[in-house]
């Protein structure tokens, strides 16, 4: 599902899988400004509906300034907090419906890493239904 997921990020913004998004992992050559999207925490699967999951998605945003992370932070968390009926992107045969997107914060500054970037992390729940 993170593939998905980062591939619905790419086709609605002007950030590029690999080059400046990633997802599951950041690589040490990331550029200063950069997405990255990952899993966390245990989705809470609900026994009368096999094919739902409520998903757990971290999205860590990074700048050379406080207000490039927050800004990017804040473009992504506008992108997807609220949003609903998604179909998303196929990527390996496998596509996935999105019953909604629910921010379970606002972007938060998590300080800045060892060279001086600032980070942004904001976690969501995405509530999703297998298609296949």
């Amino acid at each position: 599902m993170l593939k998905q997921i980062t591939t619905y990020v790419a086709n609605n913004t002007s950030y590029v899988i690999g080059t400046d998004l990633f997802a599951g992992t950041r690589p040490d050559t990331a550029p200063d400004k950069c997405v990255t999207i990952l899993e966390t925490g245990g989705g809470a699967p609900v026994f009368d509906l096999p094919d739902y999951l409520d998903k757990m998605v971290q999205v860590l945003t990074r700048g050379k300034s406080y207000f490039e992370g927050q800004e990017l932070a804040q473009e992504i968390y506008d992108l997807l907090h609220g949003k609903a009926g998604i179909t998303t992107p196929t990527v390996d045969e496998e596509t996935y419906y999105i019953n909604a997107i629910e921010a379970l914060m606002s972007p938060q500054s998590i300080g800045q890493d060892e060279k001086g970037r600032f980070e942004f992390s904001t976690n969501f729940v995405f509530r999703i239904q297998d298609q296949q």
